[in-house]
């Protein structure tokens, strides 16, 4: 699509040269896997544009497997104009309204990617909407933070003094699911990179591989298996990356193929049950003030089914 928004929201739109993996010097083999991953950012850039020009998206107009990606642009854009305004937020609750019963994953993520842009990494009136779901915008946080990283910047993640805030494991979440498009979902290439982190964070990015992986996909079904073995003891970690996945997939109604083997490799059962565990997982956790230790919570009651169920 290219819709360009007008007036001074001409200056916020997002140009497809952004998510080149030439240019952002990614790997970029193999070619397939490439087509299929730039595809996907593509489709986050539209998303992103049509909201500046005339929010909230109707997304029926992407292919069934890449409206989650536009409506997660879309939250993007919106965020950003609520943050500008001096009004109160109106263009992200709208499109919760509009698409929060099949893209919330998407949405908050989306909304992450707003916070980095901004360098503003408070969660703010998003913590309303829905208090433990919101934290995944710190995921979106840090996957924009290592998609547009240089070397030195990911080297700073690298150096990590092992002293985090209550949301530092969801942003290298995020940075690990940068990492499958910045290692063009290589495996082997995937888990070297992993292991240059500090040891704390390894589980945080494997979960955050497989989440991508799930979502993204672009690859082969012999490439889960592979993954599950070089993830090594983070397996667990990785299950909950590819329940998180397998929810977002569920509730959008429309999981592709790639996604029923990548869930089923990853995490020793089928899409359905995988979705089911992150809503067993949420149990007492839903409270008006669930913070980002109810998410870590949330996290590791899903790596604990896993332990149990697959990973023993």
């Amino acid at each position: 699509m290219n819709v360009r928004p007008t007036g001074w929201r001409r200056l916020l739109a997002l140009s497809t040269e952004l998510v080149d993996f030439d240019a952002r010097g990614f790997r970029t083999v193999p070619s397939a896997t490439r087509a299929q991953l730039e595809s996907a950012a593509g489709a986050f850039i539209d998303g992103f544009n049509l909201e500046l020009a005339a929010g909230p998206v109707d997304v029926s107009g992407f292919t069934p497997h890449t409206r989650g990606l536009a409506a997660e642009g879309a939250a993007m854009a919106a965020v950003l104009l609520d943050r500008l305004s001096p009004r109160p937020a109106r263009h992200f609750p709208a499109l919760l309204r509009e698409h929060g019963q099949r893209y919330s994953y998407l949405l908050y993520v989306g909304a992450g990617w707003a916070m980095a842009k901004l360098r503003y990494p408070g969660i703010g009136p998003l913590h309303a909407s829905d208090p433990l779901l919101c934290w995944l915008a710190y995921d979106g946080y840090g996957f924009c933070r290592g998609f547009f990283a240089s070397r030195r910047a990911l080297n700073r993640w690298r150096r990590h003094p092992g002293r985090c805030d209550a949301v530092c494991a969801i942003r290298y979440q995020g940075l690990g699911r940068s990492m499958w498009f910045r290692e063009c979902a290589d495996p082997s290439a995937i888990a070297a990179v992993i292991a240059s982190f500090p040891t704390a964070h390894r589980g945080d990015l494997w979960s955050g591989v497989a989440l991508a992986s799930v979502y993204a996909g672009g690859v082969p079904t012999e490439t889960y298996p592979q993954l599950r073995r070089l993830a090594g003891t983070h397996g667990a970690a990785l299950a909950q990356g590819a329940a998180f996945g397998a929810e977002a997939w569920q509730a959008s109604g429309h999981p592709p193929e790639h996604a029923f083997a990548g869930v089923l490799a990853l995490t020793g059962v089928d899409l359905r049950e995988a979705a089911e565990w992150t809503w067993q997982a949420r149990d007492g956790l839903d409270r008006a003030d669930a913070g980002p230790r109810d998410y870590a919570r949330w996290r590791a009651r899903i790596q604990q089914y896993a332990a149990e169920k697959t990973y023993r």
